[in-house]
């Protein structure tokens, strides 16, 4: 039996031109997934079963050699499936080799709508399953940054980039001492981020902007203060918001919010986070009555 384990993620600042090179702060986050494979004689398949809390989710039989579908109770996820197993299978051609039977598990602990990376951690850990590179698999499967895979396979937050067709990342040291002013709360709108990306125009990019976010970033991670974060967070914002067009999240949704607010990730979707010195009680009661009830303080979803 093997066992492999992938981490989910969270994009603080960069989201859209961590894509054209700029530096990008990320968090790889407590909830993860899970992947457990064993081998018996029997039919060349692919026995597939992914659980939520020991819930079941999805299931799947995948003939071998031919990746045939025999059975499925999601035909969408069981080709996606299909496409990241055969692409591992072209990285590294002895992957599904043998003719056994694989039974397969998947144990997710967080809900995949919530857009933190069932995907990547998937890619993640069909990857070690493979013996192939994760960036590779991800890069031909959904063309994205890689951050998230870079947080897949992290235990403390990144700095992420691209150069030159590359992915760079290293060890970051943020942990600001007001973390339990800062909360990521889920708006009930699942973003497809691939789709996202491919409807923003990032043409009037200018090298200045990367500048600038990367200028941000690096500022960001080392915020000695609530109130210096805050600030940051809304200088972000407003580039972000005039480089794709959009108004930003807060004037849109909530603009008497007594803080900060940031998207993450894909705008108009998933998670924002907030950052304010009002009290918990405030925070949680603000969102709730907007009927958003998915509420993590910071400490709640970050490793330590």
């Amino acid at each position: 039996m093997k066992t492999f384990k992938s981490q989910t993620k969270l994009m603080l600042t960069g989201e859209y031109l961590v894509l054209k090179g700029a530096i990008s702060l990320a968090l790889p986050l407590k909830f993860s997934q899970q992947l457990t494979v064993q081998q018996y004689q029997g039919i060349p398949s692919v026995k597939w079963t992914s659980l939520i809390d020991n819930d079941l989710w999805f299931h799947a039989t995948i003939l071998l050699p031919d990746f045939h579908i025999s059975e499925t109770n999601n035909p969408g996820l069981s080709e996606t499936l299909v496409k990241i197993l055969q692409t591992a299978k072209i990285l590294n051609p002895r992957f599904l080799e043998h003719g056994t039977e694989h039974q397969v598990t998947s144990l997710m602990d967080f809900n995949p709508a919530w857009g933190i990376g069932s995907s990547s951690s998937l890619i993640s850990n069909i990857a070690w399953w493979a013996e192939c590179d994760p960036f590779k698999l991800n890069n031909l499967i959904f063309n994205g940054s890689g951050y998230d895979i870079a947080c897949a396979r992290s235990s403390s937050p990144i700095r992420y980039q691209i150069s030159e067709n590359q992915p760079l990342y290293q060890k970051s040291d943020f942990h600001p001492d007001f973390y339990r002013q800062i909360y990521f709360i889920y708006l009930n709108r699942k973003q497809n981020s691939k789709e996202s990306i491919g409807k923003s125009d990032l043409s009037n990019v200018k090298p200045g902007d990367i500048d600038s976010i990367s200028e941000l970033t690096l500022a960001l991670e080392k915020a000695n203060s609530l109130s210096i974060f805050k600030e940051l967070m809304n200088q972000h914002e407003e580039l972000i918001s005039t480089i794709l067009q959009i108004e930003p999240v807060k004037s849109l949704y909530f603009n008497n919010f007594k803080g900060s607010i940031k998207s993450l990730g894909a705008w108009g979707g998933d998670f924002i986070m907030a950052a304010s010195s009002e009290s918990e009680q405030y925070i949680r009661n603000y969102f709730t009555e907007k009927n958003l009830t998915t509420i993590f303080r910071y400490d709640e979803v970050i490793p330590f």
